[in-house]
């Protein structure tokens, strides 16, 4: 028969390898929980500064217009350089109309609409 206090220790030892395995996927939770967090403020600060150099872009293409009795044929008129990683985007539909837009996501867009002045998501 086994002493009882081997039986104690075993069992004790067995309850800390099983609290040390629940410590390590509860870890690997609140990393995964911290990350998803962190892109989650990002991706929301990201979009702030999208949507404020849109709002800029729409700013500056009205002034244009009332000052010059027409839209720019692109953002070079406002004193602007558009890149493609630029954080919105203007382009002229008609001699009367624009767009401004920037990607939320692949495939998805919000879009301001000089005729309707509105920011529908698009995608």
């Amino acid at each position: 028969m086994l002493n009882p206090k081997i039986i104690a220790n075993l069992q004790a030892t067995s309850h800390i390898q099983t609290r040390c395995v629940q410590a390590k996927k509860m870890k690997s939770v609140i990393k995964i929980l911290t990350i998803v967090l962190l892109i989650g403020i990002y991706n929301c600060e990201f979009k702030n500064d999208r949507q404020e150099y849109a709002e800029m872009l729409i700013e500056k293409v009205e002034k244009f217009k009332k000052t010059n009795n027409r839209l720019p044929k692109d953002v070079t008129e406002l004193g602007l350089n558009e890149k493609i990683d630029s954080p919105a985007f203007y382009e002229m539909e008609t001699d009367s109309t624009y767009i401004v837009w920037y990607g939320l996501s692949v495939g998805v867009s919000k879009v301001f609409k000089s005729s309707t002045k509105k920011w529908p998501e698009e995608g």
